[in-house]
């Protein structure tokens, strides 16, 4: 995800959005304007979620572009970790 994505709430949200939905993995800031996120999880909850990022996490975020890309391997993700509380 690229923009103005920094202190605006991304992060904060995409965690809050990944637990609610069951989603295990990462998001934490890569740059300045970027912010990288992996979940696993169930297919359906996977959909959901990237809808949630389509439509904006943050009214205060000016997101630029973001990219998805799927895997075939599970990396084993047992919670959903970010570099913020």
């Amino acid at each position: 995800m690229h923009g103005d994505v920094q202190g605006v709430g991304v992060r904060f949200l995409a965690k809050q959005k990944a637990n609610e939905l069951r989603l295990k993995g990462y998001c934490k800031a890569f740059d300045e304007n970027e912010i990288v996120m992996e979940v696993e999880g169930e297919e359906e909850q996977i959909e959901k979620f990237v809808s949630f990022i389509e439509k904006g996490v943050s009214p205060m975020a000016s997101i630029s572009s973001f990219s998805v890309t799927i895997f075939d391997e599970l990396k084993g993700y047992t919670t959903m970790e970010s570099d913020i509380i």
